[in-house]
């Protein structure tokens, strides 16, 4: 068993290309034992913004602070759609995304997503022929 206090853990500079005004908390990780699922704190101030990104894993995102943008992709092309405190976002394997702070105070959100080894799985279930339909 792992516990965390949000408050307890510092955030640092996300500094991945694309992203600018962005800090991060990481709650729940490898490093505190768990093997399948990863949460994170993102803050991102006025005007910052993620990196647009697509990657093979899933996750959900609760918008806890804030006002804001999620830009995404809808059959090729660019579709934004506004998000606020209290939202709840699915974003699908493979599914371009990146998130935008429209308002004026910082936009904070909690995203759990699933670790590497999940999609190594499936990738090896499938290979193997376990994932017949």
């Amino acid at each position: 068993m792992y516990i965390v206090n949000i408050e307890a853990v510092e955030f640092k500079e996300y500094l991945e290309r694309g992203a600018r005004g962005v800090k991060r908390k990481t709650l729940v990780d490898a490093s505190s034992g768990s093997k399948r699922f990863y949460l994170r704190y993102y803050r991102l101030e006025p005007g910052g913004q993620t990196p647009f990104d697509i990657h093979d894993y899933e996750h959900i995102v609760v918008v806890t602070r804030g006002r804001g943008s999620l830009l995404t992709m809808n059959n090729g092309v660019p579709s934004m759609k506004s998000i606020k405190e209290g939202d709840v976002i699915f974003i699908a394997s493979r599914e371009p995304h990146q998130f935008i702070n429209t308002g004026g105070s910082e936009l904070e959100f909690l995203c759990f997503r699933g670790a590497e080894i999940l999609y190594r799985e499936d990738v090896k279930r499938i290979i193997e022929g376990g994932d017949k339909a």
